[in-house]
């Protein structure tokens, strides 16, 4: 499941990316995989102190996060992070 994290947008920036980032995945087969992760809201700034907002996605596949990185490019400053991703086992 792709994860989609926002860092360091205010309240109706995050929404707007958040909305480019579901109309650029629209169709995608993978879309209904997504999670979107909206946390407490944060500023991110570089050494001088400018903003420096961020998508972060997670992914375990490097074909989607070459997609992603595709869709992506031009719409935002975009972290890919290949990650494994470990269940919950039932006993």
């Amino acid at each position: 499941m792709p994860t989609i994290e926002f860092y360091g947008f205010t309240g109706d920036e995050r929404i707007g990316i958040e909305r480019l980032v579901r109309e650029c995945l629209a169709d995608e087969e993978f879309r209904a995989h997504c999670v979107f992760v909206v946390a407490a809201q944060c500023r991110v700034y570089d050494w001088d102190g400018a903003e420096r907002p961020f998508v972060r996605v997670s992914t375990r596949s490097a074909g989607r996060a070459e997609r992603f990185r595709m869709l992506l490019r031009d719409k935002c400053d975009l972290e890919i992070v290949r990650i494994e991703f470990q269940p919950r086992e039932k006993s």
